[in-house]
């Protein structure tokens, strides 16, 4: 039984992916603001609000008696990422992205065995590139083996472009080998997880885009918006393709099936890897649609989570992931382009 605890919590990715690959755990707190994330996350794992510590900056103010296995957190991209204001995240800044610094003041106070870090690629980069660097190095001296990977959720059966940086570190007198996963094109596409649903009422004017790349397994343009009203998803793509990454805002506009709209709140929920129960769990909680895409928006996605913690547990990850869409080896080996090749010369 795993001791776990969670902080930028959000609706759950984590305890989530734990439920999904049957690995048993306690939960030890959460860490959430947010009043309606609150909410969705404890209709969706049915647990009690008691187990939520609050604002991370707070920890001081609990008690915590039992060894905590696995923290993991997702503290707030927004002051590194592309898409926001590169306020960054340096230490006593008061940005949101400063927050790592109280997780990794939780860190030392707490010395997890297991400790999982999620952020956007930004976070490495020459801007932001000597935060990461002090908050790496300090968690060397706390006595942690760190491996950290960018992995993008389109290869873990969600059809959605969204890169993240996945730091994992591990105590030094309790290490497990370990190694990021690698996953694969399950054929997972917008289509799949979309309903036949009627076009937005309020439709943009698109200029069509000519696009004639043969592969699916990235965003497909269809066109651009013409109609300066339109702040968010100024891009028509197709559902054959997948989503670019979901913010907390509405996402692109979406040509499926001859009509055009945007994914709605269970869509996103699916393209994060979590199921239909899930977002029944928090309409029955009574947790409103905008509340709902804002929450998908921050979370991590589930299944690259399942293949992390498969990884580190060495719980048979693929078959969980991939389900119905899962590939042998062979089958893999067989989608390689020198392979296809050799197929067809023998037709």
């Amino acid at each position: 039984m795993l001791n776990v605890a969670t902080v930028c919590s959000g609706i759950g990715a984590p305890e989530k992916a734990l439920h999904n690959l049957q690995i048993p755990y306690k939960l030890i707190f959460f860490s959430e603001i947010d009043k309606p994330a609150i909410k969705s996350y404890c209709a969706i794992h049915n647990e009690s609000e008691s187990k939520n510590i609050g604002d991370l900056k707070n920890f001081h103010n609990h008690k915590f008696n039992e060894q905590i296995d696995l923290l993991i957190g997702g503290t707030p991209c927004q002051d590194f990422s592309t898409a926001g204001q590169g306020a960054g995240g340096e230490q006593n800044s008061g940005t949101r992205s400063s927050l790592m610094w109280n997780y990794l003041a939780m860190i030392e106070a707490l010395k997890p065995k297991v400790v999982i870090w999620e952020n956007v690629p930004a976070v490495i980069h020459s801007k932001h590139y000597q935060n990461y660097k002090k908050f790496y190095f300090k968690l060397m001296s706390l006595g942690y083996c760190i491996d950290a990977h960018i992995h993008n959720a389109k290869y873990f059966n969600v059809p959605q472009n969204r890169e993240r940086m996945f730091l994992v570190a591990q105590r030094k007198d309790c290490i497990i080998p370990f190694e990021h996963p690698v996953g694969y094109d399950s054929g997972i596409r917008l289509k799949d997880i979309m309903d036949d649903l009627p076009s937005n009422k309020r439709l943009p004017r698109f200029k069509p885009i000519i696009d004639d790349k043969h592969s699916t397994h990235r965003i497909i343009k269809c066109g651009a918006s013409i109609d300066n009203s339109y702040k968010n998803g100024n891009l028509l793509i197709s559902a054959n393709g997948i989503s670019d990454c979901l913010t907390t805002h509405d996402s692109n506009w979406i040509l499926f099936n001859d009509t055009m709209r945007k994914l709605t709140a269970k869509e996103r929920f699916l393209a994060m890897g979590f199921e239909v129960e899930d977002y029944e769990a928090c309409i029955n909680a009574k947790v409103s649609t905008g509340a709902m895409i804002a929450q998908t928006g921050n979370s991590i996605v589930v299944t690259v989570l399942m293949a992390i913690f498969g990884q580190l547990y060495k719980v048979d990850w693929k078959r969980k992931v991939y389900k119905d869409r899962y590939k042998t080896q062979n089958q893999l080996l067989a989608e390689l382009p020198i392979f296809q090749r050799i197929n067809n010369e023998d037709k």
